[in-house]
């Protein structure tokens, strides 16, 4: 049986907030300036976390709780890493403080602060009172998991008794205890080392040894390096930072959520993207709490919650100009695109965020060194806009102070094939790859009636688990063969229009019924081929007027990434292929002046 999970939480008078209110979802990236209450909702997780684990092991007792006998847990916040001198709401602790997590079967955990220095932890039930362990893991099935703060593992780290290694997973002294924890609890190392040598190229790691050298029991973990052994600690310290975060993440992974308080502390701009990657498919709801224009720009723009706790809930963004406002609040003086193109002196120009499609395409065909950007930087151009791209590209260069290699990828949108020709000539000067999408746009790719099937069943399958009542999917190819009937019109006149101003600017003369008969006879050719329609439709509205039908019927709806994740190996568009096998070539290429 799944574990159930947190859909809200809730605060009345504690710390940064009188009243906030913040909903869940599978992915959940908190945002916003510092002292915004960021950390005040990730301490709140840590205290549950430990008012869980009272409760499975010990039996719950009586309470006063507003006047009220009730039952539930005493919780010592001096054994926790929250300051407890400012529990309440502006110092005043002549009011109590509470915090309320809501589960997906509608029960509620409750912290309740009645005074300094003391916590309960309150069970509120549909049904009959917790009072038991067994009765309270019946009824409140939730675990949270947390990635502690992450350090340089010791350079000699003595063989601990099994207790000090669990208590390692749940504390700072992680780092202290990385080959401990591994070494007394195994079971998931296979997983893990695969996860090293696919996110770390030319590393592998083996399972701790014992080395009795000087009389004293210690543990040793070798790091082959291009088939080279070293010991972990004589790895660089990003390395030894990602094995420990990758060790949180696949013990995490049967949680009903796992807590991360700014990873961007540790990890340089490749793996934050790659952790992003990983977090999506981990299984567990993820909250992570961040300052990184990495992370940010790498998560869905509906995974976002600005949190302000001068607001009342937290705001969970929805498009990419929101995005922006919230870069903007960041104050970071940091110009990661600008660091990355001083590296590796390669550009990838791509319209609005079209690479994270390509990112996600990229990752369920096994590319990673394209799916996180590790040999190139991107530069999004604001629409069709060859001319943008050469002006930002040599002010790119100014800026370096040397060349960097330059590949563009474009959107159709209704160009005919000699106009497509006639671009993609022009910009060769420029780019040493030109790219123009053979359909409308990136999101036509998209499309594909069992992928966004499996996108929306899952979707539903996430909202049942949340409490929702069970649905069915509606028929994806009905609604799409709706969609297309409905914009034909339109597309129609786009394609007309767009095809008789290209022919009247190379022959001025040109009769205006001809043309108009020439690109009816086009449209009508590409209209009638089921394939052909599908590229020449526009995406973006398509899967804008989907989601819409899909609020209505089953209160769900997919983002383009979820869609592509749905995609099988073999399913994945030839025209993305190829143009992934582009771009894996030009990663590859030695760059301008080597």
């Amino acid at each position: 049986m799944a574990k159930l999970r947190i859909t809200s939480v809730s605060f009345k008078h504690y710390k940064a907030f009188s009243r906030f209110q913040i909903a869940l979802h599978e992915f959940n990236v908190l945002v916003g300036p510092n002292n915004a209450g960021k950390s005040t909702l990730i301490g709140a997780f840590r205290i549950l976390a430990e008012g869980l684990r009272r409760a499975r092991s010990r039996k719950a007792v009586p309470l006063e709780v507003d006047n009220l006998i009730t039952w539930g847990h005493h919780l010592s916040l001096s054994e926790l890493p929250v300051a407890s001198e400012n529990i309440f709401h502006n110092y005043d602790d002549s009011v109590p403080a509470d915090i309320r997590f809501r589960l997906s079967n509608g029960n509620h955990l409750r912290l309740h602060f009645p005074e300094r220095n003391s916590c309960y932890l309150i069970p509120e039930s549909t049904k009959k009172v917790a009072t038991t362990p067994a009765a309270f893991k019946t009824d409140f099935d939730v675990d949270v998991g947390f990635v502690p703060i992450l350090g340089p593992v010791e350079q000699q780290e003595p063989l601990y008794q099994e207790a000090a290694a669990r208590q390692a997973l749940l504390t700072n002294r992680a780092s202290r205890n990385f080959r401990n924890i591994w070494h007394h609890y195994p079971d998931d190392f296979n997983e893990f080392r695969d996860l090293v040598v696919s996110t770390w190229p030319g590393m592998d790691i083996m399972r701790p040894e014992i080395n009795m050298e000087g009389g004293h029991p210690s543990l040793a973990m070798f790091c082959p390096e291009e088939r080279f052994p070293r010991e972990i600690c004589w790895s660089g310290y990003g390395f030894q930072v990602w094995c420990q975060m990758l060790t949180f993440i696949v013990k995490a992974k049967q949680a009903s959520v796992l807590v991360i308080d700014e990873p961007d502390i540790y990890l340089h701009a490749d793996l934050q993207r790659q952790l992003v990657a990983l977090l999506r498919d981990l299984g567990p709801d993820i909250v992570l709490a961040t300052h990184s224009p990495e992370i940010i720009s790498e998560a869905e723009p509906t995974s976002l919650l600005n949190v302000n706790k001068k607001n009342a809930a937290a705001r969970r963004l929805g498009d990419v100009s929101q995005v922006k406002r919230v870069f903007a609040t960041l104050g970071s003086n940091l110009n990661p695109t600008l660091t990355q193109l001083a590296k590796t002196r390669r550009v990838v120009f791509v319209e609005g965020t079209d690479f994270q499609v390509l990112a996600a395409f990229a990752r369920v065909l096994g590319r990673g060194r394209i799916a996180n950007r590790s040999d190139f930087a991107v530069v999004q151009l604001e629409g069709f806009n060859p001319k943008r791209m050469i002006d930002i590209a040599e002010g790119i260069e100014l800026t370096l102070g040397s060349r960097v290699t330059r590949a563009v990828v474009l959107d159709r949108d209704y160009r005919s094939t000699e106009e497509v020709k006639e671009v993609e000539a022009a910009l060769r000067k420029e780019a040493v790859l030109v790219h123009v999408h053979p359909c409308k746009e990136i999101e036509n790719y998209l499309l594909d009636v069992p992928a966004i099937t499996r996108a929306v069943q899952e979707r539903i399958h996430e909202r049942h688990k949340r409490g929702a009542p069970a649905s069915s999917c509606p028929d994806i190819s009905a609604m799409l063969q709706q969609i297309a009937n409905e914009l034909r019109s339109e597309v129609m006149a786009q394609f007309m229009a767009k095809r008789t101003d290209f022919l009247k600017r190379g022959s001025p003369k040109l009769d205006l019924a001809t043309t108009n008969q020439a690109a009816i006879d086009d449209f009508e050719r590409l209209w009638n081929t089921p394939e052909n329609r599908v590229r020449i439709l526009p995406g973006k509205e398509v899967l804008a007027r989907l989601n819409e039908r899909l609020q209505e019927q089953a209160s769900v709806s997919v983002s383009d990434l979820q869609i592509v994740s749905h995609f099988e190996k073999a399913n994945v568009p030839a025209d993305v292929v190829r143009l992934l096998d582009l771009i894996e070539e030009f990663r590859s290429k030695p760059t301008t002046g080597d």
